[in-house]
């Protein structure tokens, strides 16, 4: 939820507006988490109360900022599909599937575009959004995001749920070799971050097959941060 909107806040040159987008961005997600634990036959006056108050904190900050720029009401749109085609999964019992954690993925990498591009967008006219919202830059760096975060969908898999599986541990270190040699096209350091990425990927199942899912996370928070500082000081608009 933070690595791309802070990635593209940086790519940006970070103002405040960018943390509102940020504040905008999680509290949006958190209410959509709600929602979708809402839809779950069970337990579902739990997730109300939830899901009133992430909306409430994302709809004022949202407010806020179409009052500031109101072109970001342009990337509602593929928001919407993204978020929406997620909801359509997870309502028709597909909720843990690759798909979905890809779409989920997918629109908060989104948000390192839309960070990256705020600051252009002056008033409502469509040809106004298109004029910046194809940043070559701020599309790569949402691209390496995305590719990483994809690329955790295997690699938390082989850890959890598909532990042990040999085509699950085989597809997650191709994913991952294939990852570091794009990585490398880029840039060196994003390439050295990808070549720690993989090596996690081919080793730690095979070594610690049974680590905790809290470890496993942390192990995550960190990888982010470094690939975020990474992204920042090597990628600039």
């Amino acid at each position: 939820m933070l690595a791309p909107g802070i990635a593209g806040g940086f790519l940006a040159g970070f103002r405040w507006q960018h943390a509102v987008l940020i504040v905008a961005w999680v509290s949006a997600y958190l209410a959509f988490m709600a929602i979708r634990g809402w839809l779950r036959p069970r337990h579902r006056q739990q997730f109300v109360v939830p899901a009133l108050t992430y909306a409430g904190i994302s709809l004022v900050s949202v407010v806020g900022l179409l009052v500031w720029r109101s072109g970001l009401l342009w990337w509602g749109v593929p928001l919407a599909v993204l978020l929406g085609a997620s909801l359509v999964l997870i309502s028709t019992g597909k909720e843990r599937t690759v798909i979905n954690d890809a779409l989920l993925i997918g629109s908060s990498c989104l948000m390192t575009v839309v960070g990256a591009t705020c600051q252009g967008l002056h008033g409502m006219e469509l040809s106004s959004f298109w004029q910046v919202v194809g940043v070559a830059h701020a599309w790569l760096a949402a691209g390496v995001l995305a590719v990483y975060f994809w690329g955790t969908i295997f690699y938390v898999k082989t850890m959890i749920r598909e532990r042990g599986k040999t085509g699950w541990y085989a597809t997650s270190v191709i994913y991952h070799l294939v990852a570091v040699v794009c990585a490398f096209l880029l840039n060196g350091w994003i390439g050295a971050v990808g070549v720690l990425v993989a090596v996690r990927a081919m080793l730690v199942p095979r070594l610690w097959p049974r680590t905790k899912p809290a470890f496993i996370g942390v192990g995550e928070i960190g990888i982010s941060t470094v690939l975020t500082v990474a992204l920042c000081l090597t990628v600039t608009l």
